[in-house]
């Protein structure tokens, strides 16, 4: 029966872990981002493309709101849905999370994974006219908050990496040729029991609670910045659309150590339901450190991630030579 299951269908995956890190962590970034921007052609760019009363913090929200029921969809979100029905993939890769680099056509990898993506936003962002003859069908608008979005669910851990569970419930890595099925971003791995809370949600909500409560809600952006200010070593090299792969393969250094020190347990075989194949899932006990260590990981995270969406934004829309200081 598990050798069955093993190469289930890739859907399996896209309801789970198509969610980055909730509506406080992406708007945290995108507050983030917007103060590295303050006083740029980036900012005064992005302004164009926003409609008033908007900002990157709401902008950041709309890719996540797009997976709504259709009655809660805007026209503008509807026409995307349209165009990539298959949005909900957008959001992350599946790479076993004991390779050392993304590497495009690994196991976890295809053209509509969170990296591609991100690239062709990169692109119709760089593309000197506003036209809609790209891969998804975006225009600028959309590809700035699709972009937005991509960026924090990039520096989320389970977004990037993702364990591959044998029949002996230990973890194997199918590039070496092991047989296992995936755990779908860690939406297989439930806390304590059965229907205990998934170890994806956990990285996704929890740790952005805890990191408010360590840093204070009062401004939590503000407390990004202030308690993690960025780092030459966050600067991206070489062009701008070779950043998500760079960013990607950091992301799953972290990825490990979601997985370390747990193990799955209690496996359980869940049926075929209409958004999902038949697949196994497991209960798993955090280690005592756990909620310390992956707070800690994830303010970092946040802030990296607002500032990495401001040098992207950037990139994409340098200073003219003539808004150049004089010097």
């Amino acid at each position: 029966m598990f050798r069955n299951l093993v190469f289930a269908s890739f859907a399996a995956a896209t309801i789970g872990n198509a969610f980055g890190y909730g509506n406080a962590g992406h708007q945290a970034i995108g507050t983030v981002a917007e103060h590295y921007l303050d006083g740029t052609r980036a900012l005064t760019e992005v302004r164009k493309l926003l409609k008033p009363g908007e900002n990157l913090d709401r902008a950041a929200t709309w890719p996540d709101r797009a997976k709504l029921p259709d009655q809660y969809l805007t026209a503008e979100m509807k026409d995307f849905v349209a165009n990539n029905p298959d949005h909900h993939r957008y959001h992350y890769c599946d790479i076993p999370f004991q390779q050392s680099a993304y590497k495009d056509g690994i196991t976890g990898t295809d053209k509509r994974d969170i990296v591609h993506i991100l690239e062709i936003c990169i692109q119709v962002l760089q593309a000197p006219d506003d036209n809609r003859e790209n891969p998804l069908k975006i225009d600028k608008r959309v590809a700035l908050m699709l972009a937005a979005h991509l960026v924090g669910d990039l520096h989320q851990p389970l977004h990037v990496g993702c364990s591959y569970v044998d029949e002996k419930d230990e973890f194997v890595d199918p590039e070496t040729g092991a047989k296992g099925q995936q755990d779908a971003g860690a939406n297989y791995f439930h806390l304590k029991t059965r229907k205990g809370s998934p170890l994806h949600g956990y990285w996704d909500t929890q740790t952005v609670k805890s990191a408010r409560d360590h840093l204070g809600v009062e401004d939590f952006p503000g407390a990004l910045i202030k308690t993690y200010p960025s780092k030459p070593e966050w600067d991206g090299q070489g062009p701008v659309g070779t950043w998500p792969a760079q960013w990607a393969t950091e992301t799953l250094g972290l990825a490990k150590l979601c997985f370390k020190e747990i193990t799955p347990r209690d496996r359980f075989l869940v049926p075929k339901d209409d958004k999902h194949e038949e697949h196994f899932e497991w209960v798993i006990t955090l280690p005592p450190t756990y909620q310390d260590q992956s707070r800690d990981t994830v303010e970092v995270e946040l802030s990296k991630a607002g500032y990495r969406l401001a040098a992207l934004l950037k990139a994409v829309w340098p200073e003219k030579k003539e808004d150049a200081p004089k010097p």
